[in-house]
């Protein structure tokens, strides 16, 4: 891939150097929260569907040395950017990229052996606004390769009996994810509106459900992005 085409960010907190393409799809403070929302134990095998250039497999991986990941992205281009950061950070020893299409996923990606699935997946319906012009991006926002039930199921899948799945998603479909959620006995436990600002709707919804659990949800306090424009701190 043409360096030019790349730009390296730097996620000084967590000291990681990312590769990301130019134009196209670029990860966003999206997948920040989500890494920063998931509780993961030592000795953790995880995996993270859609991971894109990698970065919140990275950052968990950096977060949590004892654990491995598994990352999976279905675009070649940005699955190798995710196997390049994995290599540049000296993380690609617990951070595996698979290329594949998670509705139909390899052996080395092995069903009900995994203790934690993270993802941050297309958020808009196909019909739903303009789609993007770039393909690689239109694929990252829209549900054109996998919708929302596609993911959950894969979800399940991968998850051990008691293992538990986070997510970042859109809130004004947070309906439609909760519904999803129950309909594959993968219920919701932990639940957080992120607010861009005081008293704006919420924008994202984080949640953290456990594969065949009893119904339980901690609704924890409202995440607001930017403080009153009054407050000095």
């Amino acid at each position: 891939m043409d360096a030019r085409e790349l730009t390296e960010d730097h996620l000084a907190a967590d000291g990681l150097r990312l590769l990301q393409p130019r134009r196209g799809y670029r990860f966003s403070l999206d997948a920040l929260l989500l890494a920063d929302f998931a509780r993961l134990r030592p000795g953790d095998r995880v995996a993270d569907l859609g991971t894109g250039c990698g970065v919140v497999a990275l950052v968990l991986a950096r977060r949590h040395p004892r654990i491995t990941v598994t990352a999976v992205e279905i675009q070649p281009r940005l699955a190798a950017l995710a196997r390049e950061n994995a290599r540049r950070n000296g993380l690609d020893r617990r951070v595996s990229v698979v290329e594949a299409d998670m509705a139909g996923l390899p052996a080395e990606v092995p069903a009900g052996t995994f203790d934690h699935v993270v993802a941050n997946p297309p958020f808009r319906p196909p019909g739903a606004g303009r789609l993007c012009p770039d393909p690689e991006e239109a694929q990252a926002r829209h549900e054109i390769r996998v919708d929302l039930g596609g993911l959950v199921a894969a979800a399940r899948r991968l998850l051990r009996p008691g293992g538990r799945l986070t997510l970042v998603y859109a809130a004004e479909r947070a309906v439609d994810l909760l519904t999803a959620l129950r309909g594959a006995r993968i219920e919701p436990k932990r639940l957080r509106w992120v607010h861009p600002g005081p008293g704006a709707p919420a924008r994202l919804l984080l949640v953290e459900a456990c594969r065949d659990a009893g119904v339980e949800l901690a609704v924890l306090p409202p995440l607001v992005l930017s403080p009153p424009e009054n407050d000095p701190g």
